[in-house]
């Protein structure tokens, strides 16, 4: 199983592989008894050397070697490691010495991730093997994570389901344009976010972006502060105000929840979209405007039309570019990418370095159905990193509707690719690391210094990708 012939597809539900490296016989085999009896590949050597060939051809996760052996020791075979093939975990054992020894300390120092006095506990070690091989599994997802992030989101709004690719897609067309459009969705679907990224990428882009809720005040005080009024309009009115319109001249005005907009101020709004004309309240003067208007609603729109709750002509003014915004347990492969995005976000305000979710925690975001959409899922996420005190979130931390909500197979320690939701998230990461891969070489023409360079990554980590990947030289 030769990494140059392809490597080991991790997302495929392959068991993991471990190098024992130990000059001890007898401890050699029991140790390779254990971990073969228990799911693992294993795959044994009797010293330093041997064991730095092996390295050098076969795809690994974890390297549990002994400190002292003949020929090359385990600090050696650690920077051997180091060399070939960063991405391997190290666990070093000894009979010789504790974690104050200064062997260990060099080790550590060098990147061993823990050392394992003998004699020990079947039980520890295997636990203790499988821990940090589930921590390396989270690592790599957020590596990949943090390189896809970018291709994955658009203006702020996140996601890589086909679902969400075709919203960006549409949007992307929409902003070379000066109609309007309406955007559609549940609340917490990122509606406001999808106007943003329109003006943002518009030719308007360098004027105002003026945003109103439309549900959120009275007639009279939306109509002031859409258009303005002059002194003396009503009580309180003692000089002129502008208008979010005239304040928006020339850029973007968006109109979040449509829908609630009251009846004689749709009247007002269909004038302004049909002759760039208003009026100020208590004048009598009429004013023009330059604006591009967007406009978003979580109701049925066409229902109300049918109901005479909602003017007909003013829907079809509005209604010029529908955006269709799904909801999140329509893209349920989104919310690892949104969860770890939010993740990042509330470690920098929280100053914590949580490393992510444990794959039951992500088995249960998956499993639940999110009423509330990506702002509830960033609530959970905010809330879950607060209060997280280990490395990563926990189902624990959860709250107790997500609890209840999991899967009832998953155990920890289960891959997310276990947990029965229909999407391999670990194989989704694997394609997408390896097309990152593929495209820098393209870029670079197959020279693999300016490859690794275009991807951030050192000559010697990309080498060992590349092989990992089973990717042609050139």
């Amino acid at each position: 199983m030769k990494q140059a012939a392809g490597g080991r597809d991790q997302g495929s539900g392959a068991r993991p592989r471990i190098l024992i490296a130990d000059d001890e016989p007898s401890l050699r085999e029991i140790t390779r008894q254990l971990f073969t009896k228990n799911g693992f590949d294993v795959v044994v050597a009797e010293d330093g050397l041997v064991a730095r060939e092996i390295i050098g051809r076969e795809f690994l996760d974890l390297v549990l070697t002994d400190i002292r052996m003949p020929r090359l020791d385990g600090v050696g075979l650690l920077r051997a490691v180091r060399e070939m093939a960063p991405d391997v975990t190290v666990v070093m054992m000894t009979a010789h010495g504790t974690q104050d020894s200064a062997e260990w300390q060099q080790a550590r120092e060098l990147g061993a991730r823990a050392l394992i006095e003998k004699p020990f506990r079947n039980e520890d070690v295997l636990l203790q093997v499988r821990q940090l091989l589930e921590s390396r599994r989270l690592r790599h997802e957020n590596v990949v994570l943090r390189h896809t992030t970018a291709e994955q989101q658009f203006a702020g709004i996140i996601g890589r389901s086909p679902i969400m690719l075709e919203v960006f897609k549409l949007v992307e067309t929409v902003c070379r344009t000066n109609s309007t459009v309406l955007i559609f969705g549940e609340s917490g679907t990122g509606k406001e976010l999808v106007a943003r990224a329109i003006h943002d990428q518009s030719l308007r882009s360098t004027r105002p972006f003026v945003a109103v809720n439309c549900g959120a005040m009275p007639e009279t005080l939306l109509e002031s502060e859409l258009f303005g009024h002059v002194r003396g309009a009503f009580t309180g009115a003692d000089k002129d105000k502008k208008g979010l319109i005239e304040t928006a001249e020339g850029g973007t005005v968006f109109l979040d929840e449509i829908g609630e907009m009251p009846a004689a101020m749709q009247v007002k709004l269909l004038r302004v979209l049909q002759e760039r004309k208003y009026r100020r309240v208590g004048g009598t003067d009429e004013a023009s405007c330059n604006i591009r208007v967007t406009a978003a609603t979580n109701r049925d729109l066409p229902k109300q039309v049918g109901e005479g709750k909602f003017r007909e002509d003013l829907f079809y003014r509005l209604n010029v570019i529908p955006v269709k915004m799904p909801p999140l347990r329509e893209r349920v492969e989104d919310i690892p990418l949104t969860a770890e995005h939010f993740v990042a976000k509330y470690n920098r305000e929280m100053n914590k370095a949580i490393s992510g979710f444990t794959a039951e925690a992500m088995a249960a975001l998956r499993a639940y159905p999110w009423p509330g959409n990506v702002r509830e899922l960033e609530n959970t996420v905010e809330r879950s990193v607060a209060l997280e005190s280990g490395p990563s979130i926990g189902v624990s931390t959860l709250p107790q509707h997500l609890r209840d909500r999991r899967p009832a197979t998953t155990r920890p320690g289960d891959s997310i690719a276990d947990t029965g939701q229909g999407f391999n998230l670990e194989r989704h990461l694997q394609d997408i690391e390896r097309a990152h891969l593929e495209r820098a070489l393209e870029r670079a023409s197959g020279v693999q210094t300016r490859a690794a360079d275009l991807l951030g990554l050192s000559f010697r980590q990309f080498r060992y990708l590349v092989r990992k990947h089973g990717l042609k030289r050139e």
